[in-house]
């Protein structure tokens, strides 16, 4: 044992020196550059401001749709945050055809106004007043008069409101921030980034998984098999109950082609999003779903990923009645076939319907969702026992997993959500939702007792359900008062989740993982099936929250101060007689606090301290109680860091530390458990955006110390968490070809430490790199704008294991090639 351990170990420390030395002086220099030029950034401001978001010559996206000039103007006035005076009688029977693309404030006026006549001015003060164009202006002096000023000025933004995409398009500026409202990366005192639909497309995701290998602080820690997955962020894990749609926990996705968004809160924030489901406090992913847009769209895709699955993906978008307030989005995608993984085949059909109207003070949307998705021989863990040194994983695509097991899933969800307008500066808004999820499952549970890769297979039938319904109530708004302007909010949510399990245990064999014995489908008749499931867990997650943010000094300095009351309610049920075996009821006051302050237009400081209840965690999946609740616990984070916006190019640096409970399963009875707590302290960089005309950048890396603290009789204390490595990057590159317009190259690098299977450090995996390429190649088919798309994950078809955390590995997935046209008609 001793020996085996030593030359693991050995071997993990020489591949992590190889690997980690150069990327963290790479990194190291990466940061000193970022803090040199934020410096000199913040000193050149004395003699040459840069321009403020709202400058003339900053160049961002506008959709303003065609229609009456002076609702033109009103609107990309709000869109562009500057004021501009002019008559509006005097422009009533002219017409704009709008402005769609990135252009400048003054460009974006130009196209606005392009054959009205009229022009507008930029007065010193940055604003706008409008006039007639030379050419146009009457010949006679008498008929000249002075044009009473009307104030057009950008209104209180709805919290409907997407921000707009950040140079590049692959993020947006800002994204939701839970009860604080959308909100600009740059004034926001935490770690957020919000990917685009455009990533997602352009990067083929088919899984949230997907979509967070662009982010350094995350890593999925259970087979990737359909929408969504667990993940591990600052060390903690993120659960996929965790994952909120539209602002909303307990509600089942329909997957990544309904959505417009994916924005991601690195770190503990039950003040911002309340309890989840589990609570992880990690991090949070919230998914937003599409909305109609201003302009009509008919896309239909069409794709294929190795080794032989064909879909296609249908994505339909109007708006109606007057001035286009009513608004209607369909997507739906149907895909069949083999996997790049040997004996797998993967089934999907979706669709979500999303439904819209804004009014002058009345916004509101409507969502429908369904997802099937049938999967045969699907990716599982495999447990590790104590004593002897991890093996290698089988080559890229070989599965030990038996050929006759399945995950067949069902999901419906609905929610609705409204906004009213009570005052211009005062909004009240209300949501509710529900979802259905069922799921039946036949495979065996895998064991591994030895080096050599001999597996114990417990054949388990498990049909699953989880009913949810959610509802959240609150005002929000604005109050200037001197110097200080308040923008407050306060709200109330409740989210009950109900759910079962029926475990039927069946016969254990023998395989190994370099051979594997596939044996005959063991008979489930007689068991307990999907129609007769038991209520085994109930939880009641309710809260109360208030906030206020401060903004002082010309919004340089902004202050975040909040409560919620949370409330948590849980019952777990014997699955046989259904009396209760468990149940706790304890709720908290936590505080949460953020301070941001803007050095420089360009250049924000802020921390935060945050407080929160998060239910205690849950039986990993494969554990004898699996799906057990254990008591809640109250976590406590600590945040600082630095945002820099280059003007085309941000990067975000943060140091943390975040103390939580450690949950571990163990190998030899499978009983999940808490086993003390973990200490998490890390620095994490994030960026975004292009770097020089069209080449961008996407990701960052991620240095994490989580320690083991207040273990049984200290046994553990000092050691590294489980499934927590040292560090992580993830960096990728777009590159457009000027030579060849349309042309897109693409490359990404995910690199990951070594990490540690067991709570004594004696079992560990070595690092990992793995490599993603791709190409796109924007053109018309005859008047129709196509796109061709091609990617390949995992270039060189590497096998490792993925992670180890829970008392389970995950094996990668093999090298997978995706191809797709997409036609926008």
């Amino acid at each position: 044992m001793t020996a085996a351990r030593s030359n693991s170990l050995s071997a993990s420390s020489k591949d992590a020196l190889f690997l980690v030395n150069p990327i963290a002086c790479a990194t190291h220099m990466l940061l000193l550059g970022v803090l040199a030029t934020a410096s000199g950034l913040a000193q050149a401001q004395v003699t040459a401001p840069i321009p403020s978001p709202a400058s003339s010559s900053a160049v961002r996206p506008f959709d303003i749709p065609a229609g009456p000039l002076a609702s033109g103007i009103t609107r990309f006035a709000a869109a562009a945050g500057v004021a501009i005076s002019f008559d509006a009688s005097q422009l009533r029977d002219l017409q704009s055809s709008g402005v769609k693309g990135s252009y400048s404030v003054d460009q974006g006026f130009a196209q606005l106004l392009r054959g009205s006549g009229w022009e507008a001015r930029h007065q010193g003060n940055g604003n706008y007043t409008l006039g007639r164009l030379p050419s146009s202006a009457p010949q006679s002096t008498d008929s000249v008069s002075t044009l009473p000023a009307v104030l057009v000025t950008a209104p209180l933004q709805s919290p409907s409101d997407l921000p707009k995409p950040y140079s590049g398009g692959q993020v947006a500026r800002g994204g939701s921030v839970g009860i604080l409202g959308n909100k600009d990366f740059m004034d926001t005192p935490f770690s957020v980034v919000s990917y685009t639909a455009q990533t997602i497309e352009d990067q083929q995701a088919r899984t949230l998984a997907d979509v967070a290998d662009n982010n350094p602080a995350f890593r999925f820690i259970y087979p990737d098999n359909d929408v969504s997955t667990d993940f591990t962020a600052r060390g903690n894990k993120v659960k996929s109950l965790d994952v909120a749609y539209g602002g909303l926990y307990g509600l089942t996705s329909p997957g990544v082609e309904a959505l417009e968004r994916i924005e991601v809160i690195t770190g503990a924030n039950a003040l911002l999003n309340g309890l989840g489901p589990i609570g992880g406090v990690g991090g949070s992913i919230n998914m937003v779903p599409k909305r109609a847009l201003s302009t009509p769209l008919t896309r239909v895709a069409t794709g294929f990923v190795s080794d032989s699955q064909l879909g296609v993906h249908a994505d339909i978008s109007r708006r109606f009645g007057e001035d286009n307030r009513w608004g209607v989005r369909f997507n739906g995608a149907y895909s069949d076939g083999k996997t790049a993984i040997d004996g797998q085949s993967k089934k999907v059909t979706m669709g979500a319907l999303a439904l819209d109207y804004s009014g002058d003070k009345v916004r509101l949307s409507a969502d429908l969702g369904y997802r099937q998705n049938d999967a045969k021989s699907p990716s599982r863990t495999a447990y590790l026992t104590a004593g002897f040194a991890i093996p290698k994983p089988p080559s890229s695509g070989k599965s030990w997993q038996q050929r006759w097991s399945y995950e067949n899933t069902e999901g419906l969800m609905g929610a609705l959500r409204g906004e009213v307008d009570i005052t211009p500066d005062v909004t009240a808004f209300a949501a509710l939702g529900a979802s259905r999820l069922r799921m039946e499952e036949l495979f065996a549970n895998s064991i591994l007792y030895e080096a050599n890769g001999n597996l114990l297979q417990r054949q388990v039938y498990w049909p699953v359900y989880r009913d949810s319904s959610t509802a959240e109530t609150g005002i929000r708004g604005r109050l200037v008062t001197e110097s200080v302007t308040h923008n407050w909010v306060a709200s109330t949510s409740g989210l009950w989740v109900k759910n079962g399990i029926a475990l039927n245990n069946l016969a254990s064999t023998y395989t190994n993982i370099y051979s594997p014995v596939f044996i005959d489908q063991p008979s489930i008749s007689g068991l307990a099936d999907a129609s007769n499931i038991p209520k085994t867990g109930a939880t009641t997650a309710s809260g109360i929250a208030i906030a206020d943010t401060l903004s002082m000094m010309d919004d340089r300095l902004q202050v975040t101060l909040g409560l919620r009351h949370q409330r948590v309610k849980s019952e777990n049920f014997n699955g046989t007689t259904g009396a209760t075996t468990s149940t706790y009821n304890k709720s908290v006051t936590t505080p949460g606090l953020g301070v941001l302050f803007k050095v420089a237009p360009n250049v924000a400081l802020y921390a935060n301290y945050i407080e929160g209840l998060q239910q205690g965690p849950v039986g990993a999946a494969g554990a004898s109680n699996a799906g057990q609740i254990f008591a809640p616990y109250v976590s406590k984070q600590h945040e600082a860091g630095i945002k820099v916006d280059f003007g085309g190019f941000a990067t975000t640096l943060s140091i943390y530390q975040l103390k939580t409970p450690n949950g571990f399963t163990n190998p030899a009875t499978l009983i999940y458990g808490i086993n003390g707590e973990q200490r998490t302290r890390g620095v994490e960089l994030n960026t975004f955006g292009e770097v020089a005309r069209g080449v961008r950048l996407l990701g960052g890396v991620a240095f994490v110390s989580a320690k083991q603290t207040k273990t049984a009789n200290g046994t553990n204390d000092g050691k590294q968490v489980t499934g927590a490595p040292k560090v992580q990057l993830n960096l990728g590159g777009e590159w457009d070809l000027e030579q060849v317009p349309g042309l897109t190259l693409s490359a990404r690098a995910i690199h990951t430490s070594n990490q540690y299977m067991d709570l004594a450090n004696l079992q560990s995996i070595p690092s990992w790199t793995r490599y993603d390429a791709g190409v796109r190649y924007r053109t018309k088919l005859g008047a129709v704008p196509t796109t061709l798309r091609f990617n390949i994950q995992n270039l060189t078809n590497k096998s490792y294991w993925a992670a180890a955390v829970d008392g389970y590995l995950i094996q990668s997935s093999p090298r997978t090639f995706r191809l797709s046209a997409t036609f926008d008609f």
